[in-house]
């Protein structure tokens, strides 16, 4: 049993020097909670390329949205996956992630009621949550062939707002932007 995990982790570690260029990436688009409420998202992404069709993408994302007469949510997540590129241009591709989510409620202000029936005003920041995600996608490569990738995609994203919600209980997103290589070693 322990020849087979010394046999794992020996393959495992050769094909990560397998890579044929590691792309540095940075991007933004559009992020809209269930689609609709409005807001951005902006990324930085290290790409291994092991092949001319496939890449294992590291992405951080931090963006911003709004929900009308309800929140305002900050976040920030790392998302990890795989993209398989097309000789057509066009690729899809798949990540999870872990990142943490603050709200902030609009209103004038958020009021308290202790046990002796006391009022007080509180604070409108939401504590930290912690958000899994998983995001599909799908784009096109506008310099398909050439050294410097510019990348369109549409990302669909569930994520869930730990503890805040049950695990049955997740959102959409809807993120749509471009991505360009700033540089490749």
């Amino acid at each position: 049993m322990k020849k087979i995990y010394i046999t794992i982790i020996g393959v495992f570690l050769c094909l990560i020097g397998l890579d044929a260029q590691t792309n540095v990436n940075i991007g933004g688009g559009y992020f809209g909670k269930h689609g609709t409420y409005p807001g951005f998202v902006l990324e930085t992404e290290l790409e291994h390329m092991f092949s001319e069709k496939a890449a294992l993408p590291l992405r951080i994302d931090m963006g911003l949205f709004i929900q009308p007469r309800h929140s305002t949510g900050i976040f920030l997540d790392l998302n990890a996956g795989f993209r398989r590129y097309f000789k057509s241009g066009l690729f899809v591709e798949e990540s999870v992630g872990i990142g943490v989510l603050e709200t902030f409620l609009q209103s004038d202000a958020v009021y308290t009621v202790d046990d002796a029936g006391n009022v007080s005003e509180d604070s409108r920041a939401n504590p930290p949550v912690f958000m899994p995600s998983i995001t599909l996608g799908i784009g096109y490569n506008l310099t398909n062939g050439s050294g410097k990738q510019n990348l369109i995609w549409l990302r669909p994203k569930l994520y869930w707002e730990v503890p805040h919600w049950e695990l049955s209980t997740y959102a959409f997103a809807l993120q749509v932007g471009f991505t360009h290589t700033i540089s490749s070693k």
